[in-house]
C-alpha cells in the first residue's frame, strides 16, 4: 500500500479526501453566488441528457481505456473466478446491502429509499474505471469487468428494481411506503440503461482507435511511457470539472435540505466504505 501511495501524484493521493470535497463546495458556491451558471449549463441539456456532464464522463474514461492492452482481453475473460466474484459482489451482496441500509436509514422517506436502492443496482462505470486507474490496477481487468457489469446492468436492471422496490419492502413492514410500480413499467428504464453503453462505448472506441492508430507509427514502449501519462491528466481534470457542474446545478436543493443531504450521505458512506 505504501508503495502505491508513494507513486501517486499529489493530486491523485488526496483526490477523495480533499479535492473532491473542495470542488463540491466550489460547485455549490458557484451556483449560489452566480445563478446564471445554472441556466447556462441547462441550456446544453436535451431531454435527460446534459451535454457538459456527458462530455465530462466520456473524457474521464478515455485515458484509462486508451491504455488497455486489448490483445490481452481474451485471457481476462477466461478468468471465470474473477467474474464469479464480481457477480457475487456487485449483483448479490451490493444490492442487498444497499437495500438494508435504505430501509434502516430512510424507511420513512420512500423517494430517498428508492434512490439509494437504484444506486445499489446501478454502479457508476466511469468512477470504477477512474479509481482503478488511480490505484494502478489492471486496465485490462477493469475493462473486462466493466463490460461484464454493463451488460448485466442493462439486462437485469428492471428485474432488480422491481424486486427491491416492489416485492421486498412489504416483507419488512414497509407496505405503506412501498413504491407501486409494475415490472412492465420499470422495464422502460432499460432504454435509459442503454445510455450506459453510450457512455462506455464512446470512450472505449476512442481509446481503441487511439491505440490502434498510434501503434502503427510509434513503439509500444513510447506509447505507454510517453503518450499515456500525458493524456492521463485529462481524467482527473474531467472528473473534478464534472463534479463542479453537477453540484452547481443542485446548489439550491443542497442548501435548502442540509439535513436530508446528511441523511443520504450516511448510508452512502457506509456502502462505499
Amino acid at each position: 500500500m505504501n508503495l502505491v501511495t508513494q507513486k501517486l501524484s499529489f493530486l491523485d493521493r488526496y483526490l477523495i479526501t480533499i479535492w473532491i470535497f473542495a470542488v463540491m463546495a466550489f460547485g455549490i458556491g458557484l451556483g449560489s453566488f452566480i445563478p446564471v451558471v445554472e441556466g447556462l449549463i441547462n441550456s446544453f441539456q436535451v431531454g435527460s441528457a446534459n451535454y457538459p456532464i456527458a462530455i465530462g464522463l466520456i473524457l474521464m474514461m478515455y485515458p484509462p481505456v486508451a491504455k488497455v492492452r486489448y490483445e490481452d482481453l481474451p485471457d481476462v475473460f477466461r478468468d471465470k473466478k474473477i467474474f464469479a466474484i464480481a457477480f457475487l459482489m456487485n449483483w448479490i451482496i451490493a444490492p442487498a446491502f444497499m437495500f438494508i441500509l435504505a430501509i434502516t436509514f430512510v424507511s420513512d422517506q420512500p423517494e430517498y429509499m428508492a434512490g439509494l436502492v437504484l444506486i445499489g443496482i446501478a454502479p457508476c462505470i466511469a468512477m470504477v474505471i477512474v479509481l482503478n486507474d488511480i490505484a494502478k490496477g489492471s486496465a485490462e481487468y477493469a475493462a473486462g469487468l466493466v463490460t461484464f457489469n454493463a451488460i448485466v446492468q442493462v439486462l437485469c436492471f428492471s428485474v432488480y428494481a422491481y424486486l427491491f422496490l416492489t416485492v421486498l419492502p412489504p416483507y419488512f413492514g414497509l407496505a405503506g411506503s412501498n413504491i407501486n410500480i409494475t415490472i412492465s413499467e420499470i422495464a422502460t428504464t432499460v432504454l435509459i440503461a442503454t445510455t450506459v453503453l453510450i457512455y462506455c462505448g464512446i470512450p472505449c472506441v476512442a481509446g481503441m482507435l487511439t491505440r490502434f492508430c498510434m501503434l502503427k507509427f510509434v513503439s509500444k514502449d513510447w506509447y505507454y511511457a510517453q503518450f499515456v501519462p500525458r493524456i492521463g491528466k485529462i481524467t482527473l481534470i474531467a472528473l473534478l470539472c464534472t463534479i463542479v457542474v453537477m453540484f452547481s446545478l443542485k446548489d439550491k436543493l443542497i442548501l435548502q435540505l442540509p439535513e436530508d443531504v446528511f441523511t443520504i450521505a450516511v448510508p452512502l458512506l457506509v456502502y462505499f466504505g
